[in-house]
């Protein structure tokens, strides 16, 4: 009897496990097949007439990638370094700045169209994972077309996504008690999708769930409810022990509003619909090539949106972080009237200005607003360091601290994404 590790890529949960295990199990031949997503591995144990090449090729067609151990960590560590640097040159070359044009609903620290091309192109992930349910509703059963059972299993899977995400959300509104703490929560989201972003590369053995692992019986449970109730199974999908699931996830509790939390969840499910729903009607119809590469792409987004998060959330929790948003060489430098200092600024649509001010005076602060400068990224202004969050409006607007030390400190947009500086030097 053989029996080889195979270093398996784009395993992300116990539902990719599962999946797996059930294909390779199927050759004849094989005797055991465990599958492990936090190693990415697979331990197949064979006679003949199987061999390592059908094991490999049956991996490959399951929707995996098959590589050596070494390779593996090595290629994605090359990829992170690329994706990091294409990340620094953007920011300081401003095209970050696009961000600030894509449409918002509320106010989230991410837009719900970034969000929905997050769920686009990591679709390729539910298909591999809850492909066995998603099959199951483009069977006709009854008087019940495949047509209908689709949109109702995809009405049900829209549903819980969007009923968990404001459950999440309105538990980060309680545990998010300060400004502080709200960033504290969404560092630890950015670092998540970070981390499953690295994972689902293939160069990182992680395992993290909210939820706990469904057992076979409970899978088995599922499909068979799915084959009479689409939209149920649908609703059960939410539950589902997904990578990339549990990372929206994450990230709705730290928006810390449950509006936005069902919004986020909402936006994410209806960005896989699209591939879901084509697959369901359509079988088959993508190729391995092809998954592996949208899987891909959805990985390299995840670990960009992860640094987008730390790096924001940081200026929110008060770390001074280093910013190409200032929007002249010039600093505005306050000046004193009686035992009171005065600054005035103008709103930029790109950003804000720099300010210097003197250490021990109470500060006015006036920004003047033009109502046409004004949009959903730079309309309210965080002082991590001066513990004020203040909601800018047309005209002018004034803000008012008293600064005690000397140093440099960063305010940020309420999304910590525009950065700008207040220096505060001797009397």
């Amino acid at each position: 009897m053989s029996k080889i590790i195979f270093h398996v890529t784009g395993m992300t949960c116990s539902g990719c496990e599962r999946r797996l295990e059930g294909a390779v199990s199927s050759l004849e031949g094989v005797q055991s097949a465990t599958a492990n997503h936090s190693r990415g591995e697979l331990t197949a144990e064979f006679n003949p007439p199987c061999t390592e090449s059908a094991i490999i090729e049956t991996i490959q067609k399951t929707g995996y990638g098959v590589a050596k151990s070494a390779k593996k960590v090595r290629d994605t560590a090359a990829t992170l370094i690329i994706i990091l640097g294409v990340y620094v040159i953007a920011r300081h070359m401003g095209w970050l700045e696009i961000f600030q044009n894509i449409p918002t609903i509320s106010e989230e620290r991410m837009s719900y169209f970034a969000l929905f091309v997050i769920g686009l192109l990591t679709s390729v992930h539910c298909i591999a994972m809850c492909g066995g349910l998603n099959l199951a509703q483009s069977i006709s059963s009854g008087n019940i077309k495949p047509l209908r059972r689709s949109i109702l299993y995809n009405l049900g899977r829209l549903s819980s996504y969007t009923l968990i995400g404001g459950i999440l959300g309105f538990i980060g509104e309680k545990a998010a008690i300060t400004l502080q703490v709200r960033g504290v929560i969404g560092l630890i989201a950015g670092g998540f999708m970070l981390l499953m972003g690295i994972n689902m590369l293939g160069g990182l053995s992680l395992s993290v769930r909210l939820f706990p692992k469904l057992s076979g019986k409970l899978s088995a449970k599922i499909q068979s409810v799915g084959k009479h109730s689409s939209f149920a199974v649908g609703l059960a999908n939410g539950l589902m022990p997904c990578g990339p699931l549990q990372s929206m996830q994450v990230y709705a509790i730290a928006s810390g509003s449950m509006l936005t939390g069902a919004l986020s969840m909402f936006s994410f499910c209806l960005g896989t619909i699209p591939l879901v729903f084509t697959f369901g009607l359509a079988a088959g119809m993508l190729k391995t090539h092809w998954r592996q590469l949208m899987l891909q792409v959805g990985s390299i987004l995840l670990v960009i949106m992860g640094i987008f998060m730390i790096q924001n959330n940081l200026v929110l929790t008060g770390f001074t972080v280093s910013s190409a948003n200032a929007t002249t060489d010039e600093t505005i430098v306050s000046t004193i009237d009686g035992d009171i200092q005065y600054v005035t600024t103008t709103l930029h649509a790109n950003g804000y200005d720099d300010i210097q001010v003197i250490a021990g005076i109470p500060v006015v602060w006036t920004i003047e607003v033009d109502e046409n400068n004004l949009n959903g990224c730079n309309n309210e202004i965080v002082l991590s360091a001066f513990h004020q969050q203040v909601k800018l409006t047309a005209g002018e607007v004034v803000i008012k601290f008293t600064p005690e030390e000397e140093g440099m400190y960063t305010y940020s947009c309420w999304m910590g994404m525009l950065k700008n500086t207040i220096t505060v030097v001797e009397k």
